[in-house]
């Protein structure tokens, strides 16, 4: 028979892509979780972007200016209304 859980509230790390100095942050907190990147502009899109990387192949995230990277077991890339709908800024 199944129940029906409630997950424990724990702090966890995130960020809100919205400029390069946030992008970079990111890229030297994940880098020590073995991550490794680099920030890129694109001239058409006129968008910033993250590119991250890791040995394991099913390890690579493409973030774009606007989106969320929240460390809640495992790295996960959200938009901004996946974040809404699923997460609220800690206080």
């Amino acid at each position: 028979m199944s129940v029906s859980l409630n997950r424990k509230p724990v702090p966890l790390t995130a960020w809100q892509l919205t400029d390069q100095s946030q992008m970079l942050d990111a890229l030297g907190f994940l880098s020590g979780d073995g991550w490794r990147g680099a920030i890129s502009f694109n001239p058409t899109s006129e968008e910033w972007r993250l590119e991250l990387n890791a040995d394991n192949p099913d390890r690579h995230l493409v973030a774009h200016s606007g989106e969320w990277l929240v460390v809640d077991m495992g790295l996960r890339l959200l938009s901004d209304s996946e974040f809404n709908d699923n997460y609220e800024v800690a206080e």
